[in-house]
């Protein structure tokens, strides 16, 4: 996977600008993208119910387009799956981002039976037993629980940096974060030049120029990636 142009020295100030719209320009109806709510919803996601995930989880995700079906909700406030979850998003850090990890200690949280990677699988379920929480949903709910961690994924996303699934992407971020070429440095760059106040990960910054700047190019379709 390899850096996308909009992130490059040469594009901050226009990344800047992408981040500026989604933030901070109103629609035609004079109204804000919803997704310039589901940062700050009820509080964060990743502070005071940092190791559980609530009805309110639900709701800003869905400021991203996504429904987190109700079965999936009913079966994630179960007793034994909720425990579960909260010993896992216990063993993950909150205010670490990404780009701070050494590769050993970045593979030890997110592959393997790391507590990222085994999240993800409590939350998607397999295909027998499945609770219609796919790769996008699943991304969108982890980042709103641990968003300095996991950057999110959907169609758009895929289609900028030219992927076609989600696999591998943590670690591929992760490479690319820490390669020594200054992406977290410019995400800051582009932030502060954004004239956005919100406390905004860097995986966040980098997740909004994204889809912008994709959804700018016409990716996405009609689905649910290309609302939000």
């Amino acid at each position: 996977m390899d850096l996308p142009d909009i992130l490059s020295d040469q594009d901050v100030k226009a990344a800047a600008k992408l981040l500026h719209r989604y933030y901070l320009e109103p629609d035609k109806q004079g109204l804000l993208s919803t997704g310039s709510y589901f940062d700050e919803w009820a509080g964060r996601g990743d502070m005071e119910s940092r190791d559980v995930i609530t009805d309110s989880d639900a709701v800003a995700v869905s400021m991203l387009s996504v429904t987190v079906p109700a079965k999936a909700i009913v079966g994630l406030a179960e007793p034994e799956t909720a425990a579960r979850i909260t010993e896992l998003l216990e063993q993950i850090p909150t205010n670490v981002p990404l780009s701070r990890l050494s590769s050993e200690k970045a593979a030890a949280l997110l592959t393997g039976r790391g507590p990222a990677a085994l999240l993800w699988t409590e939350l998607r379920r397999t295909k027998s037993n499945r609770w219609g929480i796919g790769a996008t949903t699943a991304s969108k709910i982890m980042a709103r629980k641990r968003p300095h961690l996991i950057p999110i994924w959907d169609e758009v996303i895929g289609q900028v940096i030219r992927v076609d699934s989600s696999t591998d992407q943590w670690m591929n971020w992760h490479r690319l974060l820490t390669d020594g070429t200054g992406l977290p440095e410019r995400l800051t760059e582009i932030h502060r030049l954004s004239e956005v106040e919100l406390r905004l990960s860097e995986l966040r910054i980098m997740d909004v120029v994204l889809w912008r700047h994709g959804k700018d190019q016409g990716f996405g379709g009609r689905g649910g990636a290309g609302r939000r």
